[in-house]
């Protein structure tokens, strides 16, 4: 079958012919039919150092999908040959204390899906049954494939109590531009959209920004009930810190690639300010948020799909995802 593949610890993949997987015991092996990058492919594809830190190559990467089941080697509960399935990527072990208080997707012992075990980039793919999703039929494939950032947009947004207030969102990647459409859909009373590239800027107000801007204006600073930051950029902490109004709420969803400073005494004791923080999603919970907010046309996760390549193009796919001007790219078979 044909797969990408990270085959030694340096920048690169490679897109080559490998051996199709079997269903292990407790597995599905599934039959893909579209995938979506993400920010950590690219990560995993220049060989950073949190990719070296968490990636053992050879590896199959990629872990948003959509796949037909083929077989199912294990009880298999509501799953079914032919359901069209999603998996979720944090695959928790249900036995420490985290899962057993109902935080899986913080599993101590988490193995992560397409990252520390074979992924989804490729015609076909194995998938614990514990973590597969069957999707809704009704839903578009592409769209089933990009359920996972809108995932973790309905985790962050959850967690920033909306309704009724003025949200910034800082950093307009697929995820900033998921929680623009999930803040719009959970009552947001204004949505303001902040990215330097004028491409997804433009994709922001599609997705239901009332306002997006280039960069954080002084008249912004305090006005801003609740703060998303899903960039991960050090200057965008400081922006986040200062757009926050007193006694606001800061989400943090962007990884900084550097360890960033705080004035504490400034911002979290003057301000009074409220912190939370946003791994993933919930299992099973944010899922089943994401399905209602699709079907019910709340949120219409299509807008964000703005490139499709085959699975052979891999590297022209992750190289306009590179380059800023798209929304989420997915690539087919």
């Amino acid at each position: 079958m044909l797969a990408v593949v990270k085959e030694a610890p340096v920048p690169g993949v490679s897109v080559k012919d490998i051996p199709r997987p079997s269903a292990k015991p407790g597995e599905v092996l599934v039959r893909v039919q579209a995938s979506s990058i993400c920010g950590t492919d690219v990560s995993i594809y220049d060989w950073t150092p949190w990719a070296a830190g968490h990636i053992t190559p050879p590896m199959v990467v990629g872990h948003e999908l959509v796949g037909e089941i083929l077989e199912i080697n294990g009880d298999p509960g509501a799953l079914r040959a032919g359901d069209l399935v999603s998996s979720e990527t944090h695959i928790f072990d249900g036995t420490c204390y985290q899962c057993q208080i109902g935080n899986q997707h913080i599993c101590e012992n988490m193995e992560l899906f397409g990252i520390g075990r074979d992924g989804g980039f490729a015609e076909y793919a194995t998938i614990p049954i514990r973590t597969t999703w069957r999707n809704d039929p009704s839903l578009d494939p592409e769209v089933m494939s990009a359920q996972e950032p809108l995932g973790n947009a309905v985790h962050v947004v959850t967690k920033a109590d909306v309704p009724g207030k003025t949200v910034l969102v800082l950093g307009l990647g697929p995820v900033g531009l998921a929680a623009v459409a999930v803040a719009r859909a959970y009552g947001a009373k204004r949505v303001i959209g902040v990215n330097r590239g004028a491409f997804r800027r433009e994709l922001a107000v599609k997705m239901g920004a009332d306002e997006v801007l280039e960069s954080v204006p002084s008249s912004l600073h305090g006005r801003a009930d609740v703060v998303l930051e899903m960039s991960g950029n050090v200057a965008a902490i400081e922006d986040a810190l200062a757009a926050a109004r007193i006694a606001g709420r800061i989400v943090w969803f962007g990884i900084p690639k550097a360890p960033a400073s705080i004035d504490i005494g400034k911002y979290i004791i003057n301000k009074e300010l409220a912190f939370e923080s946003v791994f993933g999603r919930r299992i099973w919970q944010t899922w089943h948020q994401v399905s209602d907010l699709l079907l019910s046309g709340r949120v219409d996760l299509a807008t964000l799909v703005t490139h499709r390549f085959r699975l052979a193009e891999f590297e022209e796919a992750l190289r306009v995802m590179r380059s800023g001007q798209c929304g989420k790219v997915v690539l087919t078979l």
